[in-house]
């Protein structure tokens, strides 16, 4: 598995390009992501926070390919409120219309795990092959998400980040902000 970050917008939100297929997270860099955007088969959401998705839209107008979300965070990509959207920082607009998909259990060889908390829809996406996990806001090196934005919820956040520290201890993680850890580096820093 072929993976390149690229550090997006003022809030340093991480897109991920997998394989020169699959965009995960397209932020507020649409010049940089939509050279890479060429061959994708599709966009993953991890979430629908605006530093995650401010390309999409125009990505998806541009190569006509699926945006997958989960249900209960597609009501984040056209509501700047529910997004929290900052126009001060971006240099995109909040998008109008992002033509969603409901994501399956698995998709493209990886499970897509319900993780909320950080809002309510979020996911990971896990390839158990490759052990690779692409967080989100989910988990991050040494952290983990906000839950006080719209739809947060620190009970929740804590009952996913348990799912996610019970994985194999050497998945490599890839979070939605900084640099990447490990499954294991994490649950030493939770002395679990």
């Amino acid at each position: 598995m072929k993976i390149e970050k690229i550090v997006c917008g003022a809030y340093a939100e991480n897109a991920y390009c997998i394989d020169g297929e699959l965009l995960i997270d397209p932020g507020d860099d649409l010049p940089t992501l939509a050279r890479l955007a060429g061959g994708i088969k599709a966009i993953l959401l991890t979430h629908g926070h605006f530093d995650h998705m401010l390309a999409a839209e125009e990505l998806q107008k541009r190569t006509g390919v699926p945006v997958y979300v989960h249900p209960l965070d597609a009501p984040m990509l056209s509501d700047a409120s529910l997004s929290a959207y900052n126009p001060e920082v971006s240099s995109l607009p909040q998008p109008g219309h992002i033509a969603c998909t409901a994501y399956p259990e698995s998709l493209f060889g990886f499970r897509v795990l319900h993780t909320p908390g950080h809002t309510p829809g979020s996911v990971c996406l896990y390839r158990e092959e490759e052990k690779v996990l692409f967080s989100g806001d989910t988990l991050f090196q040494a952290g983990f998400g906000r839950t006080d934005l719209a739809g947060g919820s620190m009970h929740q956040l804590l009952s996913s980040l348990r799912t996610l520290l019970a994985l194999p201890r050497d998945v490599r993680v890839y979070p939605g902000h900084g640099e990447s850890t490990t499954i294991d580096e994490e649950c030493r820093r939770y002395r679990r």
